[in-house]
C-alpha cells in the first residue's frame, strides 16, 4: 500500500512521491521539509552543489534539493524497498540522471563516497530515531574527506535526541523543533575557525 507526499518547490514542485506504508521508512513531512529548505535557502546557495542523502528512505530530501537546483545527489539506504522507491521517485520527477543510489548503511555509504573521491556541499541525515545513529554518523562525517570546505549538514532527529554543539570541524548553527521532530543544522568550519 502506498501513500503520497509531494515535492514542495522547484522543477519538480507539486509532483507526488511514493512512500511505502507499513515499512520502517519514516518520511519527512512536507511542512518540515519546506521549513528545512527555507532555512537552507536563506543561508546557502543550493544550486549547482552535490548533496548526500543518508538514511534516504524515500529520497524526498535529496530529490527536493535536486528540484531546487542541486547538481547531483547520492542516496544511501540499506533497504532494498527504499532503493526501489527512490528509483521510482527519481523517475517520476524526471531527475534520475542526477541521482545515484548506494545500497548500504550510512557508514559504508560514506566509505564508498570517500573511496570514489566524491565531495558534497550538503548532507541530509535522517536516521531512525533513538538508535544512536546521529552521534555516530556526525563523528564519521567530521573526520571524512567527503565534505567541501563550508558544507552544511541537516540532521533530523527525535526531540529527545540532542547532539553535541561541535564535532570539530562541524559546528551547530541552528536547532529547531517541529512537533516531535528536531532539526539541527551544522556547518563545516575552515581550519582557522575550528
Amino acid at each position: 500500500m502506498l501513500f503520497l507526499m509531494r515535492i514542495v518547490s522547484g522543477s519538480a514542485g507539486g509532483l507526488h512521491l511514493q512512500v511505502p506504508k507499513g515499512h520502517k521508512i519514516r518520511p519527512t513531512a512536507d511542512q518540515v521539509r519546506e521549513a528545512i529548505f527555507n532555512i537552507l535557502a536563506s543561508r546557502f546557495a543550493l544550486t549547482d552543489i552535490a548533496v548526500l542523502d543518508l538514511f534516504a528512505g524515500t529520497g524526498a530530501l535529496g530529490i527536493e534539493a535536486l528540484s531546487r537546483g542541486a547538481r547531483s545527489a547520492v542516496f544511501v539506504d540499506a533497504s532494498p524497498e527504499a532503493q526501489r522507491v527512490i528509483r521510482a521517485n527519481l523517475n517520476t520527477t524526471g531527475l534520475r540522471r542526477q541521482g545515484r543510489i548506494i545500497r548500504a548503511y550510512a557508514p559504508k555509504g560514506i566509505k564508498v563516497a570517500e573511496e570514489q573521491g566524491l565531495c558534497f556541499g550538503g548532507v541530509f541525515l535522517d536516521p531512525p530515531y533513538g538508535e544512536g545513529w546521529v552521534e555516530k554518523t556526525l563523528r564519521l562525517l567530521a573526520h571524512s574527506a567527503i565534505l567541501e570546505a563550508e558544507a552544511w549538514i541537516v540532521v533530523e532527529h527525535g526531540q529527545q535526541e540532542e547532539s553535541a554543539e561541535r564535532y570539530s570541524p562541524l559546528v551547530l548553527t541552528d536547532r529547531r523543533r517541529y512537533g516531535t521532530t528536531g532539526v539541527s543544522f551544522y556547518q563545516r568550519q575552515g581550519e582557522e575557525a575550528a
